[in-house]
Formats: C-alpha cells, structure tokens, sequence
C-alpha cells in the first residue's frame, strides 16, 4: 500500500502544526479501553412535589420575559431570523457569484490609481495590470491545490 501503511496522521492543531506520524505498536501504548463502574440508582427518601403555580405567579414571569425580550430585540443588531437557511442569500455557495460584483484587474488598478492621487499611496507603488493578473492567477491556482489537498485528504 505505501511506506504509510498503517500509520496515523495527526495534528495538534488544523491546518497549522506538522504532521506527525504514528505507528501502529505506538498507537497500543497510549491507547486504554475504558472500563466504567456502574452503581445502583438512588432511591430518593421524600416524594418530589411541584407546586402548581397561580394566575399572579405566572403573570410576574411573562412579563418578565417580555421585558428581556425587549431588551434582546434593542441590543441584538440582526433581523429575527437572520440564521436560517431559507434567509440566506448565497446558498452553498461562496465568493462573488455574479460577474458584475467581481473585483476586475483593471478594477483594482483604477482603485489603487484613486489611492495615488488622494497621497494615501505614491504612484510608483502602484502595480501593472499584468502584475496583478499574475497575482490573482497564482492566488487561484494554490487555492486550487489545497482545495484538491483537503479532497484527497478526507477520502
């Protein structure tokens, strides 16, 4: 099958740390199957009783509610709702999806032009359009591979 056969890849910490490898007769030593105690349940001495709340009782407890309510609803800053999958606006997917919205070559340039100009950048800063073509090219490539490396991976 492979010089890894057998082996065990992990990391401490996803997508950071190196991997390490461990083979099976060190994979025994640290690995104990568990051996739980079981205990009789308990028998409790006095019978529980719930008491049976009135009109006053409940009406203190809404009202409390909706005031923590009207709280939540100034405080939190999204829409009731906002969480759920029939609300979200790109689905699965990710990323500029429609054309008009994407961030052309010649986009960025004219963007980084404008920045020349108001002094937050000197315009000898400034990239070709080739360059930053090649930017994105080689951004889109290894992103590529660790998308096909993540793939390769999880099967």
């Amino acid at each position: 099958m492979g010089q890894f056969a057998g082996y065990i890849h992990a990391r401490s910490l996803p997508h950071i740390d190196a991997w390490t490898e461990f083979q099976p007769e060190q994979i025994t030593t640290f690995y104990r199957r568990p051996s739980p105690t079981f205990s009789e349940p308990s028998k409790p001495k006095n019978a529980w009783t719930m008491p049976i709340p009135n009109k006053q009782s409940f009406h203190s407890v809404l009202c409390m509610l909706r005031h923590l309510l009207y709280i939540v609803d100034d405080v939190f800053p999204l829409n009731v709702g906002w969480a759920l999958k029939e609300n979200m606006k790109l689905g699965k997917k990710a990323g500029n999806l429609r054309a008009e919205d994407r961030y052309s070559p010649e986009n960025m340039h004219a963007s980084l032009e404008e920045l020349a100009v108001i002094g937050e950048l000197t315009f000898e800063e400034i990239p070709t359009i080739k360059t930053i073509k090649g930017w994105i090219g080689r951004y889109s490539a290894n992103l590529k591979k660790r998308s096909v490396g993540k793939s390769t991976v999880r099967e």
